[in-house]
C-alpha cells in the first residue's frame, strides 16, 4: 500500500471486522492512520505497543526512522503484502457508511485506551481550535461538554452517511464534496486530548458540510427531471444522477480552438468539474452532440478518478503512462466515446469530431475496465 492507496484505508483502518494482518500492514505503511488503527477494537496489544513504540507522538505520517514492522503475533517481522483493496465498488456512499464507525469507534476508544489515549492522536487542528496536546498549560475542560458536542458530531456523521446514499454508486461521486477534509474530522473528533473550543468547532463545521450537502442533494433531485427534451441533458442527467449540469454555451465557456477550420464543440473549466458546456445541438447536430457530451463526460471522470486517491493522480493516468490513446488525455476521451457507442469511426457525413486517433480493441478493453472501475455508463 503506497500513498496511491484510495482514501478507502481509513474506513479499513477504523472498521472492527477487519483483520489483524490487514492492520499489522496498514500500521507499517500508514503511518498517518497510527491513531485510527490504535483505537480499533480489532487492534491487537502487541499492535498498539509497536505502533506506540515507533510513533509516541503521532505528530507526523512519517516514520521518524526505520522500524520493524510487527506482525500478527506481535514478532519484529516484515510486513506482509498489502491487501488489495476494490477502488470503488461501493462509491462514497458505500465508503462513507462504511466509515461511519469512526465517530463511535474512536470515541469508545477514549475509554478502552485511557491508559495511554493522549499517545493515540496528534494535536494538529486545522480548524482552528487548538488541543491539550499544543497547549500544555490549557486547562481541561468539562469532559460532558466535550461529550455532547461529540455526540452532535455523531448526529450530523449519521446525516452525512444517510445524504450519501443518494450518490452511491455515482462516477461523480468524490467531485460532490471533499471527503477526504471529513475524514480527517473524522480523526479529529476522537482525540482523546480534544479541548472544548475544538470539539465545538468541529461540530458546527461537520453541520455545515450536512447543509451544504443537502443543498447538492435537493439541486440533483431537481436536475434529474429533463427540462430542455433534449438528448444531451438525458445523457448528462443518466450519467450524474443530477450531479451534473450542462449548459449549452460553449461558444462562450470554452476556449476557442486555433486550428483553421476547427472550432470547441464542449468543454469543461477548471472552475467547475460538474458542468458539461456544449454547443447548442441545433447547431452541432444529433451525432456531433451526441458524440462531444460524452467525450466530455469522460473528462469529468478523469478528474473524479483523480479525486478519490490521495496524491490526485487516478488509475487513467497509468493507462497513458503505458502509451494507450497515444499518452493522450483527450485521446482517451474519444475512446471512451467511441466504446460507449460502439463505433469505429470519428467521421459522421462530412462531419469530424475528436482527436483523430480511433483506439484499437485492446485500449477498448482498457476503457471499459477503468470505466467498470469508476462506475461510469457504457452501453
Amino acid at each position: 500500500m503506497n500513498d496511491r492507496q484510495p482514501r478507502a484505508a481509513h474506513a479499513i483502518a477504523c472498521d472492527p471486522s477487519t483483520p489483524l494482518q490487514v492492520l499489522v500492514d496498514l500500521a507499517a505503511q500508514r503511518w498517518d492512520l497510527h491513531g485510527l488503527i490504535a483505537a480499533n477494537p480489532a487492534a491487537s496489544p502487541e499492535l498498539i505497543r509497536w505502533i506506540r513504540g515507533v510513533n509516541p507522538t503521532l505528530s507526523t505520517g512519517r516514520a521518524p526512522g526505520h522500524q520493524p514492522a510487527p506482525s500478527a503475533a506481535g514478532r519484529a517481522l516484515a510486513p506482509a503484502a498489502a491487501p488489495h483493496v476494490p477502488r470503488r465498488s461501493r462509491g462514497v456512499g458505500g465508503w462513507l457508511a462504511g466509515c461511519g464507525c469512526l465517530a463511535v469507534v474512536a470515541i469508545v476508544a477514549v475509554v478502552v485506551f485511557a491508559g495511554f489515549g493522549a499517545l493515540l492522536f496528534s494535536g494538529g487542528d486545522e480548524t482552528g481550535g487548538l488541543s491539550s496536546a499544543a497547549t500544555p498549560d490549557a486547562a481541561p475542560t468539562a469532559d460532558s461538554e466535550i461529550d455532547t458536542q461529540r455526540a452532535l458530531y455523531a448526529d450530523e456523521r449519521a446525516k452525512i452517511d444517510e445524504l450519501s446514499l443518494e450518490f452511491e454508486e455515482s462516477p461523480v461521486a468524490w467531485l460532490v464534496a471533499d471527503f477526504e477534509w471529513l475524514f480527517r474530522q473524522d480523526e479529529k473528533i476522537a482525540d482523546p486530548n480534544l479541548l472544548e473550543y475544538t470539539a465545538q468547532t468541529l461540530a458546527a463545521q461537520a453541520k455545515t458540510f450536512r447543509e451544504g450537502l443537502e443543498v447538492s442533494v435537493a439541486e440533483a433531485q431537481a436536475r434529474r427531471v429533463n427540462t430542455s427534451g433534449l438528448v444531451t441533458e438525458s445523457i448528462v442527467d443518466t450519467a450524474g444522477k443530477g450531479f451534473l449540469d450542462v449548459q449549452w454555451d460553449a461558444a462562450t465557456a470554452c476556449t476557442a480552438d486555433d486550428r483553421e477550420d476547427w472550432r470547441t464543440t464542449g468543454c469543461i473549466t477548471k472552475e467547475d468539474s460538474l458542468t458539461v458546456h456544449l454547443l447548442p445541438e441545433s447547431e452541432l447536430g444529433e451525432w456531433s452532440s451526441k458524440f462531444t457530451v460524452v467525450h466530455e463526460l469522460a473528462h469529468v471522470y478523469q478528474r473524479a478518478d483523480n479525486a478519490s486517491v490521495f496524491d490526485y493522480r487516478g488509475e487513467y493516468n497509468d493507462l497513458l503512462a503505458q502509451g494507450l490513446f497515444q499518452g493522450s488525455a483527450e485521446a482517451m476521451a474519444d475512446c471512451y466515446a467511441l466504446t460507449y457507442y460502439g463505433e469505429w469511426s470519428l467521421t459522421n457525413g462530412d462531419t469530424t469530431t475528436g482527436y483523430g486517433y480511433v483506439c484499437d480493441e485492446n485500449e477498448r478493453s482498457a476503457i471499459r475496465t477503468w470505466a467498470s472501475n469508476m462506475n461510469a455508463p457504457m452501453q
